[in-house]
């Protein structure tokens, strides 16, 4: 009996709200089962983002490509399944080494998921109610998300790597039923006959040049996510470590460091789903004025709060000032999709989601490894002022991205505004 659905919007919701549900899990103790358990440092950790981020770097174009040529459904399975393998490898050897081959895995699945999902969806129910699922999929995912952490905390109170593994598994078992469940009445694979060789992915490659040439925003837009690269791999790897070294964790009733950082990260999540609720309420996805006026606010007030928490030594606004930021980029993400969408075609959107997914791992390739030197050099917590600094960066270009219509196509001959 087949499970494929007919209403492929429950399906995306199932899997935003399965991934962020699982991914979760394992994710508010992966860094503390990094520290404690296999030892690794500040570089170190930085080093392990690096070489997650070069896979990302090096094969989202052609996962992108692999979408929009072949299948969008094969990608997002198979990307789905090969995450939960490389937490469960991660979470079963806790070494260094092992640990950067997991990344590889990880990584791949995750350029193979990444703008798939978003292409798929945007087909199959178009591209207008695709915006508003978006923001909508945010919600059910912060939800599920906020329930994935304390899931996760409770079996970190067992063994620390146990969340790793579960959730692991739990992935691939989404992936499998991603499988069976999609379909692609709104995907127009390239025909049989026509993929003799590297062609199809070659000419889908050169489409989507053309729209980058012909559309100035999209390249704003893919220079504000190198900019939020740079600054997001630092924070990342480094917050937990602030927050055990720096600002310290008391023994408040007894909480263990992995106690805590449950609460900070559903702390966090609970202000995210009111956030993302009030945004979904009153944005204007059609106003593009107005969007990119909000990206700058969301963009400024997390540079803010990053440098606030840095320098902050009490814990409770250390707590509040993570909280500010992270909100910050929990809104950042799904209005900065759905404007991204809005100038895309459906021949090459897979792969454009990917080129903005390689544009955000060139950026955290790029800042890794110089927050990683500043962090070992000075300190962690110049290190995450550096990661605000390099965040403000962003904001000359929202002001580019005001005077380029979404769909605005050059003549020849003819400049972009600026």
């Amino acid at each position: 009996m087949s499970i494929r659905s007919k209403d492929p919007t429950a399906v995306y919701l199932v899997l935003c709200a399965g991934w962020p549900l699982f991914f979760s899990m394992l994710a508010v103790t992966n860094l503390v089962y990094q520290v404690q358990v296999a030892h690794l440092d500040p570089l170190r950790l930085l080093l392990v983002g690096s070489v997650l981020e070069l896979t990302c770097l090096v094969f989202q174009v052609p996962t992108g490509l692999f979408a929009d040529a072949f299948s969008r459904r094969w990608a997002v399975a198979a990307g789905c399944s090969l995450v939960g393998a490389g937490f469960i490898l991660e979470g079963s050897i806790p070494q260094f080494t092992s640990i950067l081959v997991s990344q590889v895995v990880w990584g791949i699945g995750a350029t193979l998921s990444d703008g798939a999902e978003d292409a798929w969806i945007t087909d199959e129910v178009g591209q207008e109610p695709a915006g508003r699922l978006f923001l909508r999929a945010s919600q059910i995912g912060q939800v599920a998300g906020l329930i994935g952490i304390f899931v996760g905390v409770g079996l970190a109170s067992i063994r620390l790597n146990l969340p790793i593994l579960v959730g692991g598994a739990l992935l691939v078992l989404l992936g499998v039923y991603l499988f069976f469940a999609m379909t692609e009445a709104g995907f127009n694979a390239i025909p049989r006959e026509a993929r003799g060789s590297l062609a199809a992915m070659a000419a889908g490659a050169r489409s989507s040049i053309t729209s980058l040439r012909s559309r100035p925003l999209i390249l704003t837009i893919l220079a504000i996510t190198v900019v939020v690269g740079l600054s997001g791999e630092g924070v990342d790897r480094l917050y937990q470590v602030h927050f055990l070294r720096d600002v310290g964790l008391p023994s408040f009733a007894g909480l263990s460091p992995v106690l805590w950082f449950g609460l900070i990260s559903g702390g966090s999540a609970l202000i995210g789903i009111a956030t993302t609720w009030a945004i979904r309420r009153r944005l204007d996805l059609e106003n593009h004025s107005h969007v990119a006026r909000l990206l700058f606010a969301f963009t400024a007030v997390r540079a803010s709060a990053l440098a606030g928490f840095a320098l902050a030594g009490n814990l409770y606004l250390a707590i509040a000032l993570f909280w500010a930021a992270n909100v910050m980029r929990q809104a950042f993400s799904p209005v900065q999709r759905a404007w991204l969408n809005r100038s895309l075609d459906s021949a090459n959107r897979a792969t454009l989601f990917s080129v903005d997914g390689q544009a955000d791992a060139l950026g955290q390739i790029v800042g890794g490894p110089i927050i990683g030197v500043v962090a070992s050099g000075i300190s962690i917590r110049a290190a995450l002022v550096s990661s605000a600094t390099l965040l403000t960066l962003a904001l000359p270009l929202f002001a580019r991205a005001l005077v380029q219509a979404p769909g605005l196509r050059q003549k020849p001959g003819v400049k972009s505004p600026t």
